[in-house]
């Protein structure tokens, strides 16, 4: 490694769990545990994906200048293998010191007053002892293999330190007329409110560490990688009812992150209750959102727009979230009841498309809307009123997967430009935090607009080696027929032409949920039978729709209503032409991936597509089975081959058939 370069290991321990390199501000990598582990939305950290990082990013341990952790709000932090290796203590190391308002205060109050700040969820407890419903244990398959005294396990920091104002119950129309002018003049006692020392020892070496607050490195992976200098930055997800864990307004300029207020939403929340009791379990919230177009929001109450304390000034009953959540559910179960309504469907999937099941997620997603909405423009008239000027919001938390309501924002919101990562999730906390640490904690500046690509950040996979490959071939060989050495974008197209299905498989993997055209299924949408047989190889239900990957600059020949550029497929359009069915969801919509150069061979392939077909669509998911993640190896590619109707693999160049 050069003498030069500054490199930070970001570590995220909760659900969907990764590891992120930073070198000199630059993401080199950035591994999802899921996809390693293959257990969707896993948590914890395996001292040797750490290994494997550093090895495919050609640095050691020596190499590393300072570690950034998270976690998923209260979530413990668990090291998975070797705990030995990796042991983590709050506290300043002795050679790297930097501000922090919570440090500074425990200095001289003393350790005893920190524990309330620490939190841990007993998840794994529960999971060992056989007391937690068996979704979470999915999520941490090791129980089956590691005993528990041998994981290592360290509370987690939540609770950092906050202001006077943050302690006031707010309602979302109190947000405009907040001084936020005062709090940037005198922003020395907000700038240091969310990150707090750290020691490191990772395989023996004590290394400078800084705990990150969630929605602090939720906010990071979006205002790093947005173009604007400045932005309103806006984070939610499904944490507690209310407070900077729910979610936060930050203010980001140049380098900095700057924690604003909270603006005590219940979406998240909400959301997920929802999809919990319609039947779908844990992280059940995409199903929702794409059964929302099936019904009519006939449920929806405008009364019942605004964050935690609207309601109760509205006299909804409200106490935590689920008290909040259950007053939207039982309104939704009171007006049906009295308008006929059959309840039996309610929580079996089975029979889903019926109009109570449908009615509700429809008018779900039109309270988020809505919802989302009005916060905005809350805080739009918030900048107004301090005459500050800004055209960017950027939006990061699991909400921000909801591509309706994003594309709501961009139509009627009074901000111009809205950037959403495409791991806004949190998979996206590993990376966030490093870049935190980077640029505000270092004071390092963001990188220039020659130094990045917006559209080639998504593929942040490890390499995948030549033994990799090798070795896959190998296990498959008998079942397996290969060809190389041929145009793989010009046989791929002339395939979806010829109306097969067929998986890409090509260099790094992408980052977050969704496939971007390095892990993708794809089929010719233009036949209406597609959507079933795509649905049938993955063992989804008949119901979920698909996206479409359409060349950037064909979009507006088949779309509208989203933005022109839409890399990370989290904005949706409406259709134009009726001869794309298969990605034509029920209300016209569709959710749509932009494609450029950077993407990679989807570019060519759809490039090529035209000359055959006449138009540059395709239909794009992602390349797992059910209840599967996203392929990341080569091995694992091949078997989904050998085992489903997947008419041809292109993986790396090399075209694979079934013998």
């Amino acid at each position: 490694m050069k003498d030069n370069q500054n490199v930070i290991l970001g570590l995220h321990f909760g659900h969907d769990a990764g590891v992120s390199i930073l070198v000199n501000g630059i993401p080199k990598c950035n591994l999802i545990r899921e996809r390693h582990n293959r257990a969707k939305h896993s948590f914890g950290i395996s001292v040797s994906h750490i290994e494997e990082c550093l090895l495919n990013a050609r640095l050691e341990i020596e190499d590393i200048d300072m570690i950034a952790i998270t976690s998923t709000q209260s979530w413990e932090i668990v090291v998975v293998d070797r705990p030995k290796e990796l042991k983590i203590e709050y506290g300043e190391h002795p050679n790297k010191k930097f501000r922090s308002t919570l440090y500074e205060k425990i200095s001289t109050q003393g350790y005893d007053n920190f524990e309330r700040h620490l939190v841990n969820s007993g998840y794994i407890e529960k999971i060992y002892s056989n007391r937690h419903n068996y979704s979470i244990r999915n999520l941490f398959p090791e129980y089956k293999k590691i005993k528990k005294e041998d994981l290592g396990i360290t509370s987690n920091l939540a609770h950092f330190d906050q202001i006077n104002l943050w302690h006031k119950e707010h309602c979302l129309k109190d947000l405009s007329q907040i001084n936020i002018q005062y709090l940037l003049s005198e922003k020395e006692q907000i700038e240091y409110l969310f990150h707090f020392p750290l020691r490191i020892t990772l395989k023996g070496r004590l290394i400078p560490g800084v705990s990150i607050d969630h929605h602090i490195a939720h906010a990071a992976s979006a205002f790093y990688n947005c173009k604007s200098e400045n932005s309103i930055i806006i984070t939610h997800d499904g944490g507690a009812e209310t407070g900077p864990l729910n979610g936060m307004v930050f203010y980001g300029e140049s380098n900095k992150i700057l924690p604003i207020f909270p603006h005590h939403l219940t979406l998240g929340s909400l959301y997920q209750q929802v999809g919990l009791f319609l039947g779908f379990g844990l992280f059940g919230e995409g199903k929702v959102m794409g059964l929302a177009p099936y019904g009519k929001p006939v449920f929806f109450n405008r009364d019942m727009i605004g964050n935690a304390y609207d309601l109760v000034s509205k006299g909804i009953t409200y106490d935590l979230v689920s008290k909040g959540t259950n007053s939207w559910i039982s309104h939704c179960i009171r007006l049906a009841k009295s308008n006929g309504y059959d309840l039996d469907p309610i929580g079996n999937t089975d029979r889903i498309l019926e109009p109570i099941c449908v009615d509700i997620a429809a008018s779900t997603q039109k309270l988020f809307e809505e919802t989302l909405l009005y916060t905005v423009n809350c805080i739009s008239e918030m900048c107004l009123n301090n005459q500050i000027t800004i055209d960017t919001l950027c939006y990061s938390g699991g909400t921000a997967l909801n591509c309706p309501a994003n594309s709501l924002l961009l139509k009627e919101s009074a901000f111009k430009n809205i950037y959403i990562p495409p791991n806004c999730d949190d998979s996206g906390l590993s990376l966030g935090g490093a870049q935190y640490a980077y640029h505000h904690l270092l004071n390092k500046p963001r990188l220039k607009s020659t130094q990045k690509s917006y559209l080639s950040l998504p593929y942040l996979g490890l390499k995948n080696s030549k033994n990799d490959l090798d070795s896959a071939i190998k296990k498959f060989e008998n079942q397996i027929n290969i060809e190389e050495n041929i145009d793989c974008e010009q046989s791929a197209a002339k395939d979806l032409h010829e109306n097969k299905i067929i998986a890409w498989f090509e260099g790094r993997s992408e980052i977050g949920p969704r496939a971007l055209g390095h892990r993708s299924l794809l089929i010719n949408p233009s036949y209406p039978e597609n959507w079933a047989r795509m649905n049938e190889l993955k063992q989804r239900e008949k119901w979920r729709p698909f996206a479409p990957a359409v060349l950037k600059e064909d979009v507006d020949l088949y779309f509208s209503g989203m933005p022109n550029e839409s890399p990370f497929m989290l904005f949706t359009a409406q259709v134009l032409k009726n001869n794309l069915p298969a990605i034509t969801h029920v209300d016209g919509s569709a959710r749509v991936q932009t494609v450029t150069e950077e993407t990679g061979g989807l570019f060519l392939i759809l490039k090529k597509l035209k000359e055959l077909s006449g138009f540059s669509v395709v239909l794009n998911t992602s390349f797992n089975g059910p209840k599967e993640p996203i392929v990341e190896k080569p091995a694992e590619a091949i078997s989904f081959l050998v085992t489903t109707k997947l008419d041809v693999l292109y993986l790396n160049g090399k075209k694979i058939t079934r013998k």
